[in-house]
């Protein structure tokens, strides 16, 4: 692997991601090298780390990597992320299918950001009970599990009190042994809500989450209380639009759209994260 790496970083609704193109796959980062380079404060920051790669099935391939390091299979906003890289990258047209470890991916650069056909939301339970926690959960997987409790009043947590929470619920029994995204749903209307999500392998809260938005719009569907389409915002004041037809067990033609946005392009030095093994 070089040790001169390009990058760019960009955001999806204020989750921020490190892009690199490497279809040559010359990066060949290990665990600690992509949470060093994700890392707040001592790193570039980001929520994950994103490799675009040649396809011979499609435009391109997505490989995706939370802060922690671990390969994900999917993630929403990083997808929206990951067209408009590739479109201003010359790999993609304005209209693209990409791989990803959760399947192909449909997306089309919009006049105000990205579409993203994700597909199917399935794994569908309702009314989970945590009992622990004197809480019910709803439950789906959109690409990567999402777990939903309701909060009808609309909660005023610290950031400190809802990680606790949410911390919990991640690691519950109900969803092991993988785990689970961790989402905190108020239902503004029949088309509208907001939420707040805990993200397993960044292991804190983001600003949003487009799978969330996705299994949550879904989730509250199937308990009556929303239709497609629904407007989701978002912790960080953004609205990711969900789009979709609801089937027993989930949804199917799952549609997301919100933004994509370059913040700034820069060059690094591998050996300034991990040193080198001539330095041992």
């Amino acid at each position: 692997m070089a040790d001169d790496l390009e990058f760019v970083k960009m955001h999806g609704a204020g989750n921020d991601f490190i892009m690199i193109s490497d279809l040559a796959e010359a990066f060949d980062g290990s665990r600690d090298l992509i949470s060093s380079l994700c890392a707040p404060h001592r790193g570039i920051g980001a929520d994950g780390l994103i490799l675009l790669r040649a396809s011979a099935e499609a435009d391109f391939r997505m490989r995706y990597f939370n802060r922690d390091g671990g390969e994900a299979d999917m993630c929403g906003n990083g997808a929206r992320c990951a067209a408009l890289f590739a479109y201003n990258s010359g790999l993609a047209g304005k209209s693209m299918v990409f791989q990803t470890n959760a399947g192909k991916v449909e997306a089309d650069i919009t006049h105000d950001g990205v579409r993203l056909l994700l597909g199917e939301v399935n794994d569908l339970r309702l009314n989970i009970e945590l009992e622990d926690l004197e809480a019910k959960a709803g439950f789906a997987v959109c690409g990567v599990p999402h777990a939903a409790v309701l909060d009808e009043a609309g909660s005023g947590w610290s950031g400190d009190e809802f990680l606790s929470w949410a911390r919990a619920i991640r690691h519950h029994r109900a969803f092991q042994s993988a785990g689970t995204n961790v989402n905190l749903v108020t239902v503004i209307s029949k088309h509208n809500l907001q939420y707040r999500t805990y993200e397993r392998g960044v292991e804190a809260e983001t600003l949003a989450c487009g799978t969330g938005a996705a299994a949550v719009a879904v989730i509250t569907s199937h308990m009556h209380l929303t239709a497609s389409p629904v407007s989701c915002l978002t912790s960080g004041g953004d609205v990711l639009l969900v789009e979709f037809e609801q089937r027993p067990g989930g949804a199917v033609n799952c549609r997301l759209t919100g933004p994509a946005v370059t913040t700034f392009r820069g060059r690094l030095s591998i050996g300034d994260f991990i040193p080198s093994p001539s330095a041992n």
